[in-house]
């Protein structure tokens, strides 16, 4: 999953940090205007069948997917600005990519809106996602 998402980081032309949330808060970036994706560590559940075999691998995690924002800007100017065209543009890449692009299968998805978030007031989407491999 690490290299799916930097390669979809590097495709579009974003930021990609990969680390624990309490370390993303001290990122620093002079790419202020780009599109950030910040990976949080991934879980890997693998799934065995009956024998003891290797079924499929589950990676589920979250990511913040988001632009610095001006933190004295109201709701709907954020909103507008950087949540919507995060949610209708960025997360689809992410998505479609996923479900073309490789042999894995989006099992779950759940995003929530986040404004003026760590030190660089990112403003966009949180998401909880959960990807199978079936090996």
């Amino acid at each position: 999953m690490y290299e799916i998402f930097k390669n979809i980081s590097i495709v579009n032309d974003w930021i990609f940090q990969y680390a624990r949330q309490d370390f993303q808060n001290l990122y620093d970036s002079d790419e202020l205007t780009k599109v950030h994706l910040l990976v949080d560590p991934i879980k890997i559940l693998t799934n065995f069948d009956d024998y003891g075999g290797a079924e499929s691998t589950d990676y589920s995690g979250s990511f913040m997917l988001v632009k610095s924002s001006d933190i004295d800007e109201d709701y709907d100017t954020h909103y507008q600005n950087y949540i919507k065209p995060i949610i209708n543009d960025s997360t689809d890449i992410i998505k479609n990519y996923v479900k073309c692009e490789t042999n894995f299968t989006l099992v779950s998805w759940s995003t929530i809106e986040i404004i003026n978030a760590l030190d660089y007031n990112f403003s966009g989407v949180i998401v909880n996602y959960t990807i199978s491999d079936n090996e």
